[in-house]
């Protein structure tokens, strides 16, 4: 029985992605897909980039990757101001900076769409991957259900929120089989966000998200995972980033302990 892991949103999370990769493992998992945004935000994207090549490279392109490259001369200069006041570019800065030549020039070329069995997957919005909108809501779905609705492959596969959810044009039709596993049949149009492995968004549970797809049975499992959240807000500190990165993979107590 063939199972995909499917990771998006790693954002430079070495600690979060090696515990992963762990579970993935355990999982009888026999591929993983990555759905875009290795880098960005966190201390390690060197080190992020070369486990995705040695484990396939079967990539997206994410925003945050398509956006290292130009900052590429200014990483050469090194000790970018803007690197110290904005956690957004401080990430890409930080990127630039560290990716090898070779690694960088993998990043820049990744598709914007990939097919796997039995769905699609892109970072945002199958309808125009480029611009890189977000599937949050009914309403911000729908032009890539409508996509998906004409397609003969009517799932798609999606990172950028950070949230793990599900989207149909018929929710009637997906076949719960637990509050983290579902169904999905082949003539509704689907599209689900598997949500972030580097950088969850959902605060009340702020372990790795990821997602394991059956295409034979159809069925999704989101799976959560633990792992040293302090350690990766250390390495963000201890790599001279903003701190508001650091914020992001920790509840505020633990934050206000790391800023003792």
């Amino acid at each position: 029985m063939k199972k995909i892991a499917l990771l998006t949103d790693i954002h430079a999370n070495l600690p979060a992605l090696l515990s992963v990769l762990r579970e993935v493992k355990e999982s009888g998992a026999t591929e993983i897909v990555f759905l875009g945004d290795i880098v960005g935000y966190g201390a390690s994207p060197a080190e992020c980039v070369q486990w995705v090549r040695k484990l396939g490279g079967h990539c997206v392109m994410g925003n945050h990757d398509l956006a290292v490259p130009y900052y590429r001369e200014s990483a050469k200069r090194r000790n970018d101001p803007r690197k110290s006041r904005d956690g957004y570019l401080a990430g890409l800065i930080h990127a630039a900076e560290t990716l090898s030549e070779e690694d960088a020039e993998w990043l820049m070329n990744l598709p914007y769409v990939m097919e796997i069995p039995g769905a699609w997957v892109a970072h945002a919005s199958i309808d125009d991957p480029k611009n890189f909108n977000y599937v949050e809501d009914k309403e911000s779905a729908a032009d890539t259900l409508n996509f998906l609705s004409r397609m003969e492959i009517k799932l798609g596969f999606f990172g950028h929120t950070h949230v793990p959810n599900i989207f149909a044009e018929d929710t009637s039709k997906l076949e719960w089989i637990n509050d983290s596993t579902v169904c999905i049949p082949e003539d509704i149009a689907c599209a689900v966000t598997v949500g972030s492995c580097g950088q969850p968004r959902t605060r009340d549970d702020l372990r790795a998200c990821w997602a394991l797809w059956n295409p034979e049975e159809r069925i999704v499992e989101f799976r959560r995972t633990e792992y040293s959240r302090f350690q990766a807000a250390q390495d963000v500190a201890k790599a001279g980033l903003p701190l508001e990165a650091a914020s992001r993979v920790l509840t505020d107590a633990e934050f206000a302990e790391l800023c003792r």
